[in-house]
């Protein structure tokens, strides 16, 4: 049976449920690495007990090769919510999504010489458009202090890592099962966020009631159904229309940013913001009509 659109509906379902990301982690009064820390912690349990059950029941090869992409996953995304979160709680939640939508460029631009997947010329230009639209949104936050800049770079240093992270699961994912994939990495980023905890010294507990359910409702949502679901599409999908699809998050965020949190974009950066997701689009496009030409046969037994 074919199930072409499989792919492209997980996809849709993951991109949708971590549109409630931003939100949560304004509603969550804790250091950016304790919010990192515990979102993946508690998304590790239920992914990490499943690898384990499948691994006795239908074990899967271990090799360096295979390890290997696994544990720079994990490095790449502990880095990227370390850095997106931070930026979160220095500028706003339109600036941080929409920056740190710019991963797809980042993607587009390494794809060739990484995945062999090959991207069109009209990426530079959608690189000036896009470099474009992220002066216009800094612009914004010159006047208001150096913490909102910080906000700013700490969201492109978020896309940054949050490419990479795509990039290397598109190379492992077709290779690795889905439950190993996010069993390995759920836990080992998790470990790795604690462990930067420790290092920084913020406390592990002592915050509001209400900060540990906006963690939990991270961990469940966003993590287990946004994250995972994005990670079982990088088997069958290129990694550019993967990014690509991200897109929907910024402006799904800055509307739940605008009707839960009152914080509407301003002229600004509805305007830098409209230049970088043109500047994506511009760049992806021509990637995804090549890529529903000739969508991959989806065999959910091994997926």
């Amino acid at each position: 049976m074919n199930r072409s659109w499989l792919p492209y509906a997980v996809l849709g379902t993951g991109v949708l449920a971590v549109s409630w990301a931003a939100i949560l982690v304004r509603g969550a009064d804790a250091p950016a690495l304790i919010i990192a820390s515990y979102r993946l912690g508690l998304a590790a349990l239920p992914v990490g007990a499943l690898a384990l059950y499948q691994q006795r029941r239908a074990p899967e090869p271990w090799s360096t090769a295979a390890t290997w992409p696994l544990l720079l996953s994990a490095a790449l995304l502990a880095a990227h919510f370390g850095f997106w979160i931070s930026s979160l709680q220095r500028t706003s939640v339109v600036t941080a999504v929409v920056l740190m939508a710019a991963q797809p460029l980042f993607v587009a631009l390494v794809s060739p010489l990484l995945l062999r997947e090959a991207v069109d010329r009209r990426v530079w230009l959608a690189l000036v458009v896009a470099t474009a639209g992220a002066l216009t949104m800094a612009a914004e936050d010159l006047g208001e202090g150096l913490g909102t800049i910080a906000g700013d770079a700490f969201a492109l240093l978020g896309g940054l890592f949050a490419a990479g992270y795509i990039v290397v699961g598109r190379w492992a994912r077709p290779t690795t099962s889905w439950v190993r994939y996010v069993g390995v990495i759920y836990p080992t980023t998790a470990l790795l966020l604690f462990a930067a905890t420790l290092l920084a010294g913020d406390p592990l507990t002592g915050y509001s009631t209400k900060t540990y359910v906006m963690i939990a409702l991270l961990a469940l949502g966003p993590q287990l159904i946004g994250h995972s679901a994005i990670n079982w599409s990088l088997a069958y999908l290129p990694a550019v229309v993967v990014a690509m699809a991200i897109l929907v998050e910024p402006v799904g965020s800055t509307v739940l940013a605008a009707l839960i949190l009152d914080e509407p974009p301003s002229a600004i950066e509805g305007v830098g913001g409209a230049l970088v997701l043109a500047g994506v689009y511009l760049a992806l496009r021509p990637e995804r009509q090549t890529a529903a030409k000739a969508p991959p046969a989806i065999d959910v037994e091994t997926a």
